[in-house]
């Protein structure tokens, strides 16, 4: 993500939470060679499609999981809950 690359990843665990399918990256079922194969066809057969994805992949890691936009969610929700409190 952060190389601005697209993502082909299986549909497991928490990676849903960081690849979005047709948006940052595609996911495949785990233990599917077959989809795989296509998933990874798909992007060196479309030039267009792997721009977008990778571009959306590093918006995406940049806006959503680096350090300082965790620090700035953090304080959002302190500054609303001491907002609540008075």
């Amino acid at each position: 993500m952060a190389a601005g690359r697209p993502i082909v990843a299986t549909d497991v665990g928490g990676v849903p939470e960081l690849v979005l399918p047709e948006e940052t990256g595609l996911l495949v079922p785990p233990g599917d060679p077959a989809a795989l194969a296509v998933a990874l066809r798909r992007l060196l057969a479309d030039p267009a499609l792997r721009q977008t994805l990778g571009d959306a992949a590093q918006t995406r890691l940049l806006s959503h999981f680096q350090l300082d936009a965790k620090i700035e969610a953090l304080e959002a929700v302190y500054h609303r809950l001491a907002q609540t409190r008075r």
